[in-house]
């Protein structure tokens, strides 16, 4: 069934940039609408905005699905109007309304701030409680199927494919003008790679000096296709080298991204693509970086800690079904860094730090880790994860056949702590 919202009733009018209702002879003349910038104005009531397209069920016309064709329109405005449909389908609606967007068009959605009114009536603040959360239910689509704040706003309008997030204000006196509503606008990429091969992306790549080449490989295809050029780096030193060539590629004129890949990572041009996406569609991200597992272990290259500096060593699985994660510590095996931050981020980056006896056993510092620790705790930037962004990580195994001649594999670490594995123990 479909959710859209009736006119505001007229014992409450918008008192500016009202008109009566349009007169419309017939739907297919609406929908049909020839214009030099197309815009909608979805679920619009009363509340007519010159130069949109004003869509509602009072004028025959639906907000979903829109019939105009795909990557026809500039704009388009949903001020109040996705919390009236159920929530197992705000993604959905989203996306097709996306997909009606011109390349670079605009999407802005204003909801009921769920975080806000709850936290306003928590502190005995006297407001209407109900009617925000559930709506008015004055006719039967003046009722609300989905509840938003900022974190889950945001988290749907990225999967949608939408970059450039940030908050817009009305200009009408509408809805989206009370203090009880989020407001938040993104933009329809203007390329279908998210514009990256407009980006100044430089890659530090680093290069084994012997053994496996498998992400060298990955590397060339995906940097080949998107257009971005690498630096290679291969020495003993590996925190000094990289530290050098990312040094070297901010040097460039208009570097505005530092793609880092270590030598051991598997990924594709695709991966790439969703990082410089996630940096677009998310502009208070600082750094991100792809999931990637330890080597050897059953555990993922991050580390995430409560205010007080805890390691939480246990994190539900349902963080990882989101576009962003914040991560205390991270990697390089593919991670993007705003160069702008990079260039400020004060000197040494990286260091090794032995344990509190000065061993280099449990409790030490690698230099990558050090890097981190600075970056959140002494430069205050952050740095995300990208769990939808998932590679490879390379590691050396061995082969054995078993009693049935069928093939084995096991971590040459295994081997060296436990032997061959029991299969073929002969």
């Amino acid at each position: 069934m479909m959710a859209h919202k009736k006119p505001t009733p007229k014992k409450k009018p918008v008192p500016t940039k009202r008109k009566p209702a349009p007169k419309v002879e017939s739907k297919k003349k609406v929908l049909l609408s020839k214009k030099d910038c197309l815009r909608l104005n979805l679920g619009s009531g009363e509340c007519i905005i010159d130069g949109f397209d004003n869509i509602d069920l009072a004028y025959g016309t639906n907000a979903y699905p829109l019939e105009y064709e795909d990557g026809t329109v500039h704009e388009i405005r949903a001020s109040h109007i996705l919390e009236h449909f159920p929530y197992e389908k705000v993604e959905e609606i989203l996306k097709h309304w996306v997909s009606k967007l011109r390349p670079g068009g605009v999407l802005k959605i204003a909801v009921p701030d769920f975080r806000k009114i709850a936290k306003a009536y928590l502190e005995g603040t006297d407001h209407n409680v109900q009617g925000f959360i559930l709506g008015r239910h004055q006719n039967a689509y003046d009722s609300h199927g989905s509840l938003f704040d900022v974190e889950n706003l945001l988290e749907v309008m990225v999967a949608s494919g939408l970059v450039r997030i940030d908050k817009w204000t009305s200009s009408v006196p509408d809805t989206a003008s009370i203090d009880w509503s989020l407001n938040l606008v993104g933009y329809k990429p203007a390329h279908e790679d998210c514009g990256i091969q407009k980006a100044n992306i430089q890659a530090v790549l680093g290069a084994p000096r012997f053994g496996p080449v498998s992400h060298m490989k990955c590397a060339f295809q995906a940097f080949q296709s998107l257009g971005i050029p690498y630096t290679m780096v291969q020495g003993c030193f590996w925190h000094q080298n990289i530290c050098n060539a990312i040094k070297t590629v901010l040097a460039y004129p208009g570097t505005e991204y530092v793609l880092t890949c270590d030598y051991d990572s598997v990924f594709a041009a695709s991966d790439v693509i969703e990082l410089y996406r996630i940096l677009q569609a998310y502009p208070k991200v600082d750094a991100v970086c792809a999931l990637q597992g330890k080597r050897d272990l059953e555990n993922v290259l991050i580390s995430i800690q409560n205010d007080e500096g805890t390691p939480i060593t246990k994190i539900p699985r349902s963080a990882f079904l989101r576009n962003t994660l914040e991560v205390s510590t991270g990697h390089f095996g593919l991670t993007l860094i705003r160069a702008d931050l990079l260039r400020d981020f004060p000197k040494p980056w990286m260091n090794d730090i032995p344990n509190e006896d000065g061993e280099w056993e449990e409790g030490r510092v690698d230099a990558d880790i050090s890097f981190w620790k600075k970056w959140r705790e002494e430069y205050g930037k952050n740095l995300y994860l990208a769990p939808k962004v998932v590679i490879g990580h390379h590691v050396e195994v061995v082969m054995w056949p078993d009693n049935q001649m069928k093939m084995v594999y096991q971590t040459t670490n295994s081997y060296h702590k436990e032997g061959p594995p029991k299969e073929v123990i002969r």
